[in-house]
């Protein structure tokens, strides 16, 4: 009897019990979160060619990252019909798929270019904080095309990266130059340097 007891615990223990038949939860869905009708072939060509129109310009790729950028389209699409216009859901599709990687690296190689003679010794470092700092405030507002916004969004991550530093440094380097020569020293530290008379 003791056996017969002990086999048929250890077949409840190990026989297999469905939980989700309970919940009515279907594996892969996610709670009841509304259905949406499943996309159909146009839906699902549209949304293509509204990526592969994005991966074809080196603009658009810059900014934006396209494949976001098609399946954002396809949702919305699905979610507002065939009645809404491709264009406001493309415009609505690329704001929630800023490109902020490829946007900071831009900034951050047009940086490495100019920043040497405006920076002096730290212009790596800057130019480090320039371009993140920028990716971050263009993955808030990626709006293309705008160069007001642009400017402002460049400013606002120059200032985080102390932009002005080079010109106080540089303000003082003039100013003690400027001492040097006044008090004759400069001629005798330098002598190879030209004397200027201001």
């Amino acid at each position: 009897m003791k056996f017969f007891v002990l086999f048929l615990t250890l077949l409840m223990l190990c026989s297999p019990v469905s939980f989700a038949a309970d919940t009515g939860v279907v594996r892969g869905q996610v709670g009841d979160s509304k259905k949406l009708p499943i996309y159909t072939d146009e839906e699902l060509e549209e949304a293509l060619a509204v990526s592969d129109e994005c991966s074809g310009d080196d603009y658009w790729s810059l900014h934006y990252d396209c494949s976001c950028v098609g399946l954002n389209f396809l949702e919305l699409r699905r979610r507002r019909g065939a009645e809404a216009d491709s264009l406001t859901l493309k415009a609505e599709a690329q704001r929630k798929c800023p490109n902020a990687p490829a946007m900071a690296g831009k900034v951050y190689n047009e940086c490495m270019h100019w920043a040497p003679a405006q920076r002096g010794d730290d212009y790596e470092e800057f130019c480090e904080c320039y371009g993140s700092t920028y990716g971050r405030i263009y993955k808030r507002n990626p709006v293309s095309g705008n160069l007001l916004v642009s400017e402002l969004q460049m400013t606002e991550a120059m200032s985080k990266c102390n932009v002005n530093e080079v010109n106080v440094k540089a303000q003082e380097r003039a100013a003690f130059i400027k001492k040097l020569k006044e008090n004759g020293s400069y001629e005798k530290l330098f002598p190879s340097a030209e004397s200027n008379p201001q």
